[in-house]
């Protein structure tokens, strides 16, 4: 008789916060991610890759975007860096204590960020896209799924019962 080990959420409410079950070597990959994430958003503003994450505002008019994207870029990126700083810190084997709801949040924007900047770079722009992607079994497209998958469980985690 095989014993069978109960799934365990990769992030699950619990009483008091939220916890992170990953391994160490999944959090590594994740540190690892945020570290690009964090280079690729302080690079140039006109890196494609960050289309999805600052969309146009004002398509029909260059003027207001220019100003809509001067006001507001810098702002985005600085909520995302204070967002990134927090998931390192979460994620970082030793940290032990529960996660806030606003660290969990975090945790899920980033994530999702990532996922997002990872779709255009695969040219998936929707779920029908991705299901008819060229080369599902690449290593982008397996990130891919596991940062959809780690997103749904997060959606899950802050979602009421």
């Amino acid at each position: 008789m095989a014993l069978r080990r109960k799934f365990v959420p990769p992030v699950q409410a619990v009483r008091g916060g939220w916890r992170i079950t990953l391994g160490v070597d999944e959090r590594s990959l994740l540190i690892r991610m945020m570290g690009e994430f964090e280079a690729l958003i302080t690079g140039p503003d006109d890196n494609e890759l960050l289309s999805r994450l600052f969309p146009v505002a004002y398509p029909e008019d260059e003027e207001k975007e220019a100003e809509y994207q001067r006001l507001m870029r810098e702002e985005l990126v600085a909520s995302r860096l204070s967002a990134i700083e927090s998931v390192v810190t979460t994620l970082d084997p030793e940290h032990t204590e529960l996660l806030s709801e606003g660290e969990t949040i975090a945790f899920m924007q980033s994530i999702n960020a990532i996922r997002l900047v990872l779709g255009s770079l695969l040219g998936i722009t929707d779920d029908e896209s991705a299901d008819d992607a060229d080369d599902g079994d690449s290593p982008e497209h397996q990130l891919y799924d596991f940062l959809g998958w780690l997103l749904e469980w997060t959606v899950r985690s802050l979602s009421p019962d």
